[in-house]
Order: structure tokens, then sequence, then C-alpha cells
């Protein structure tokens, strides 16, 4: 295995916080090549092929196709290679920061927060779009046993990569920012990462959809989802030493 060609960068989600936006803003940088396939999912999933469909072992995880596979995704050329997976910070897949602690010891790890409920509402939007979900928003995101809350959980997704990972590797970046001010954000992350501020084009940012503002819960499902996922909000804040005042009621 071979450090030169593995990534420096890697953005672990949150899943409907804008990670494929931060993807293309990280791979529009000059200094940085990001894989070409989004959602590599390497660190998930089983030590054996889970079956003969291999287009579709990203779906549950390409840890199986080893390391020398994993580094002929990127570009030896680059001076910084990153790749973005939110699947890294699902509940799903606990074995995901020891892995990468070992194949990645030193990365710079990018995680994307948002309005805990509007992610939430996001996701279930994109799991109605795709079939996998019949309930009503409101039955769905308030399920103890479903994702929608867990993922929603952004301190306790976390803290699991800060057992493996100095505090100092992870960057937090607040969605509703960086569809505010992009470029403070943006300065922010090619920082963190290691490469001068770069001002993407407009003919190309143009094209990246960073997310909305346009609230997605009623009043009551918000308050309850709230009281669900609070204690985390106070850890999140505690982490990163912000308040986050974008997120109404929280």
């Amino acid at each position: 295995m071979s450090a030169d060609v593995l990534p420096q960068v890697i953005v672990i989600g949150a899943m409907k916080c804008a990670t494929s936006a931060v993807h293309e803003y990280l791979d529009a940088h000059p200094d940085i090549s990001m894989s070409s396939t989004k959602e590599l999912n390497f660190f998930n999933g089983p030590e054996v092929p889970p079956h003969d469909d291999e287009h579709r072992w990203w779906v549950t995880g390409q840890w199986h196709r080893g390391v020398d596979w994993y580094q002929e995704q990127f570009d030896p050329r680059a001076s910084v290679r990153g790749e973005s997976s939110p699947a890294y910070t699902s509940p799903d897949h606990p074995d995901v920061p020891a892995r990468m602690a070992t194949v990645v010891p030193r990365v710079r790890l990018v995680y994307l927060v948002r309005d805990p409920v509007e992610r939430a509402v996001s996701q279930w939007s994109h799991h109605r779009r795709d079939g996998s979900e019949e309930r009503p928003v409101e039955e769905a995101l308030l399920d103890p046993e479903s994702q929608y809350l867990a993922r929603s959980r952004y301190h306790e997704r976390v803290a699991h990569f800060l057992s493996r990972f100095q505090a100092d590797q992870l960057l937090v970046v607040v969605q509703e920012r960086l569809l505010r001010r992009r470029n403070p954000e943006l300065a922010r992350i090619y920082q963190h990462v290691g490469v001068e501020m770069h001002r993407p084009e407009e003919r190309h940012t143009g094209q990246i959809r960073v997310g909305s503002e346009r609230p997605g819960a009623d009043p009551g499902l918000r308050s309850r989802f709230m009281e669900r996922v609070g204690d985390d909000v106070v850890q999140l804040r505690a982490l990163v030493g912000d308040d986050l005042e974008e997120w109404r009621s929280a």
C-alpha cells in the first residue's frame, strides 16, 4: 500500500447536507482531484463480496475489494486527492472509523451538518422518490428505530471518528452557511485540506446545488423531532464551539 495515491481528504456526510456540492467545490480547485465516482463507500461492507453483481457492490460497501482497488480510484498526479461517501457516518456501518484509521490515519475529514429536522425531511423525500418509504412524514421521522433520527444526531455520528482521529482532523461545516455565504465557508474547507483559497468560476458553481432555505417540516413535527435530538445538538454546539444560531428552536 502506498500512501502516495491514497486520499488526503474524505467528506463523510451527513446525508442530505450538500455533500455532493462540497465534492464538486473541492474538485473545482486546481490542486484537488476528487474521485470521479462519488460515494465509493470503500470502508463500508463485508469482508467478502455480498453477491455477484459488482455494479451494485457500492450499495452495501466495497471493503472486500481491497486497498489496491481503492488506490486506483485516485489520480496519483494530484497534489490533494479526495472522495465523498455520506454512508461512512451511517449507523449501519460502525466499522468505518477503525478501518479508515488503519488505511488513512492522517486524512482530513469534512462533515456537513444542517438543521436536523430539515435534513430528516429531505432524507424522507429522497426515500419517497425512490420508493423505499411509504409512511407519512411524521410517522417515519418519529420512528425511534429509523435512520431519520440517527443520522440527525450529528455529534453521535462523529464521536466514533473522534475516538480514532485527532479533533483537528475533523471540520464541521454548516450547510446553511455554505448556502448563504459560500466564499468564507469554502475558504475554511480549503484551508482545512491544505490548499489556498480558490474562487470557482461562476459558470461552474452556478450548476452546483447547495440546497434550499425552504422549510420542510411543520412546527408540531419540528418540536417533537427536536425533543429526540436536542441533547445531541447541545453536544455538537460544545464540540464546535458555536451556538449554531441558524437552527430554529434547536
